[in-house]
């Protein structure tokens, strides 16, 4: 049995939560760079997450009164997938501290949630094409692969999911 304290908790960030929301990303990203995967830069600038945070996008994810997780949830992914009608929801910077492993999937079932309360049928992603690793975890949790295409310098795949 689950003990509610082991419950995650989300709510938004806000702007005195940029650092916060920084320094776990950079920490998720020295972590995957060290295991040879190139998924985000070393150093996140302001550009990279600083807009969505600011719109009300971003989620910092707690357990137990801990900073866990964040994840960014868009309605508009124009960089990636190109003009679309508003059918759904687009996540984007889903990084989880390792002591929390796990946690990916409890925030794409909040994301597929949040997607699906607002009336839209899809959820979608895309990582770095190389970050086979991540792609099969996509795919484990019910994403299906939708092509790739060449974004900032490097080949993205696109993944969707009906929610």
């Amino acid at each position: 049995m689950t003990h509610p304290d082991d419950e995650l908790a989300l709510t938004k960030a806000g702007r005195a939560d940029v650092e916060t929301v920084r320094a776990l990303l950079e920490e998720v990203s020295a972590w995957l760079l060290g295991k040879g995967l190139r998924q985000w830069p070393e150093r996140f600038d302001d550009e990279w997450f600083v807009p969505a945070l600011h719109a009300g996008e971003t989620w910092l994810a707690s357990r137990r009164g801990a900073l866990v997780a964040t994840i960014t949830l868009q309605w508009e992914d124009e960089a990636v997938w190109g003009p679309r009608p508003p059918d759904a929801g687009y996540v984007h910077r889903l990084a989880v501290r390792r002591a929390a492993a796990g946690v990916g999937a409890d925030l794409l079932t909040w994301a597929e949630q949040e997607t699906r309360a607002r009336g839209r049928s899809f959820l979608r992603l895309d990582c770095w094409s190389e970050n086979t690793r991540l792609r099969e975890y996509y795919e484990t949790h019910g994403f299906e692969h939708r092509g790739d295409t060449a974004e900032w310098g490097w080949t993205v795949s696109r993944y969707e999911k009906r929610v």
